[in-house]
Parts: C-alpha cells; sequence; structure tokens
C-alpha cells in the first residue's frame, strides 16, 4: 500500500509539471480526423459481430457490411514469416480446427485453417464449420472490402511489425478508412512515427494518464495523440465512462467508444451519456435500435 501511494504522489507531481508547462501552450483540442464522418454514434462491429457470425472471418466482415454497420473491428497478429492474419487470441486453438502459436506457424498453416470451426449457433449446431471459412491475411481483408471503414487491433506487435502494417495501409491505399488500436505503446508509437495521417486510438497508458489527469482536474490540459478512446464503461471497480469524463474528452474534442456492450439497456444508457460509438458482439441490435435497422 505504501508503494502504491508513493507512486500515486509521483504521478500527481508530474501530471502537476505538466499542468503548468501546457498552462504556457494553451491546448486547442484535436483537430478533427477524415476517418470520423458528422453522422455519430457509430456501430461498431466488434470481431465482425462475433454473436451473430465467426469473428475475424471475412464471412462477418461482408456480413456486417452488409448489415450497414458503421465500423468493422478486427484483431491483428503476425505468423512466424511475418505475414498479418486475422485472429484474436495468440494461439488458434479456441476458434479453429488447429493448435499452436500464431507467431510460431507458417503464414500457409494459419490462413488454410477452418476459421469458424468452433462457431456455435442457437441451436447448438455448428451451422459454419467445413464451409471453407478460412483465417483472413490482412491484406485480403483490405481487398475485398475496400469501401469499408475498418477499426484494427495491433496484438502484441514490435515496432517493426508496426511499421509494416503502416506499409500495408498505404498499398492500399486505405490510410483514412482505418482506425488503429494497440495496447503496447511502443508499437503505437512506432506506427504513428511512419503513418501520421491515420487515426488511431489511445495505447493503455494514454488512457491511464488520461484518466488520472481527469481525476485531478487536468483533463482538458491533456495533449492526446490519440482521436479516440476505446474504453469499457468499468474498468474492475473503476467506473471510466461517466459524464465528467465525457465532459473532458469533449473538451478536448477526442471521441469516445465504449466495448463492449451487448445488452441493449446498457447501450441505450451510454447513448444517453453521449459516447459517440459503441463496439457490439450484436450489431443487429444496436441499429436496431437506432432505427437503423
Amino acid at each position: 500500500m505504501g508503494a502504491f501511494k508513493w507512486l500515486w504522489r509521483v504521478l500527481a507531481l508530474l501530471l502537476i509539471l505538466y499542468a503548468y508547462f501546457a498552462w504556457l501552450h494553451p491546448v486547442r483540442g484535436v483537430a478533427d480526423h477524415p476517418f470520423f464522418g458528422e453522422d455519430e454514434p457509430v456501430v461498431i462491429a466488434h470481431q465482425g459481430g462475433r454473436g451473430l457470425w465467426p469473428e475475424n472471418t471475412l464471412l462477418a466482415f461482408e456480413k456486417a457490411d452488409a448489415l450497414g454497420v458503421d465500423m468493422i473491428e478486427m484483431d491483428l497478429r503476425s505468423t512466424a514469416d511475418g505475414e498479418i492474419v486475422v485472429i484474436h487470441d495468440a494461439t488458434v486453438d479456441r476458434t479453429t480446427n488447429g493448435q499452436g502459436r500464431v507467431g510460431d506457424l507458417a503464414s500457409r498453416e494459419v490462413l488454410q485453417l477452418d476459421a469458424a470451426f468452433a462457431f456455435e449457433g442457437p441451436d447448438g449446431s455448428f451451422p459454419y464449420r467445413d464451409r471453407g471459412i478460412t483465417v483472413p491475411s490482412l491484406a485480403s481483408v483490405l481487398a475485398k472490402l475496400p469501401h469499408a471503414r475498418l477499426n484494427v487491433e495491433m496484438k502484441e506487435f514490435t515496432p517493426e511489425l508496426a511499421r509494416q502494417l503502416c506499409g500495408s495501409l498505404k498499398e492500399f491505399a486505405a490510410e483514412h478508412r482505418v482506425l488503429v488500436a494497440a495496447f503496447e505503446h511502443d508499437a503505437m508509437t512506432a506506427f504513428r512515427e511512419d503513418c501520421p495521417e491515420v487515426a488511431t486510438s489511445a495505447t493503455a497508458r494514454e488512457g491511464l494518464f488520461f484518466y488520472q489527469a481527469h481525476r485531478l482536474g487536468l483533463g482538458s490540459l491533456y495533449r492526446s495523440p490519440a482521436v479516440v478512446f476505446q474504453v469499457p464503461e468499468f474498468f474492475g471497480d473503476i467506473h471510466v465512462i461517466d459524464a465528467s469524463f465525457l465532459e473532458w474528452t469533449r473538451r478536448t474534442n477526442v471521441r469516445v467508444q465504449a466495448w463492449t456492450v451487448n445488452d441493449p439497456k446498457d447501450m441505450e444508457r451510454l447513448l444517453e451519456m453521449g459516447v459517440s460509438g459503441i463496439l457490439t458482439d450484436y450489431p443487429d441490435r444496436l441499429l436496431e435500435l437506432l432505427g437503423r435497422l
């Protein structure tokens, strides 16, 4: 407990110093980014809508796009030979008919796996198993959905992989239709250096720093390198998204998108609070709530 109090005091001191220097150079807020349209709140299909279709598959992405979602969220990892593929877990065991760590397998092994193998329908059947629905590569997604707005999360990316992702987005001219997320701060820093024009969400470190600044009443002074905070309403016992948090983010023109929300009552409450978007496994429920289904 003593160490925690010491850390809190150090952080408070750093924030006070930060506030002093920020006062010398007033913050004008984050500039509007072309990734975002005028219509909000946005409906974001988490992993393509994993409650409706096999997660992180082209099938899910195409169905979510046809449903009318605003953004399609997906997870990125690298194979042993450096191919960026779309899968959430560090291993292929949970979602496919294969076994092993993604990073230990060659791309030819990963890309042929049945990505719909474990998806279970409401009747207990496996409706998409053995139908040729394989793990997609990032390149295949960018090629087959040339118009869709995508939200991609870098999973355990090194700075080198982050730069590779930047190159792929430029190759497909996708810089202004992709929002990039990551927990790893070093990877995000490298990505922003190579792709400063691409929209990014806050890393875990940036989100924590802003939250502490907000708690000390200094949130409006925070210079955010991100254009959006993608956060849960609650993180353990901490109530992250509340009225004051949303007010501070509005002052700096940083959007707040809540994840992962599946109950329509929670969706409605968060929309009334003023979040700018919601990530959900069931985009049909949110679209219906908004009168857009």
